[in-house]
């Protein structure tokens, strides 16, 4: 986010993304795959910061897809529409996972995957610690997907930057071109407060 408010002239101290938490992929210039947010404390989350923290990691999301577009950009966009990066959100006493995709030019798409509740009792550890693993454990997989698909998408771009015909007029940079937005709790967070996180009816349960 920070390095695309940057591209737009807006790099005072006013336009940082501050997530609470990221994972970058080392191999692909640091960028980052995944970024966390946790609305307050345990089991302590009112409507309004869940609300705003869901649509700074969605503009964060976007930021992200640009800047691996804008980095790889001689890559396919059928390889392209494959990358998934993806969003922890921690709020209540629950986890969710949301991934982002780009579908065509301009649809960006933001699923959940999946949720847990996050085991506090030790007496019901044979029943809630399971699922929390095996939350884990996927999300490790997708993220392991995703550096798979950046893997790709580093291959074409060095395949077609040594190849004679690179001058296509409809790079990545130009094909991922999302509006970049960065939100002020201050100021958004009462106008999305009544806009929560929504998912289709297939996905994991609020």
């Amino acid at each position: 986010m920070t390095n695309q408010l940057k591209i737009q002239g807006l790099n005072d101290g006013r336009f940082k993304y501050n997530a609470d938490g990221t994972i970058l992929a080392h191999d692909h210039f640091r960028m980052e795959i995944l970024l966390t947010e946790v609305s307050s404390g345990f089991d302590n989350a009112d409507g309004s910061k869940v609300s705003f923290d869901h649509y700074k990691a969605m503009f964060g999301m976007l930021a992200m897809l640009k800047t691996l577009a804008h980095t790889y950009n001689k890559a396919s966009f059928a390889t392209f529409k494959k990358l998934k990066i993806h969003f922890i959100h921690g709020h209540g006493n629950v986890i969710r996972h949301w991934t982002m995709s780009l579908q065509s030019p301009g649809v960006f798409v933001m699923n959940k995957e999946q949720r847990v509740t996050v085991p506090i009792k030790f007496v019901e550890k044979d029943m809630q610690l399971l699922p929390f693993i095996c939350f884990y454990k996927t999300l490790t997989i997708a993220c392991e997907d995703t550096l798979l698909t950046l893997k790709q998408l580093k291959e074409e771009h060095k395949y077609a930057l040594r190849s004679k015909d690179t001058e296509s007029t409809l790079t990545l940079d130009i094909l991922v071109d999302p509006m970049i937005i960065r939100l002020n709790e201050a100021k958004h967070a009462s106008i999305v407060a009544s806009e929560g996180p929504q998912s289709q009816p297939s996905s994991p349960s609020r």
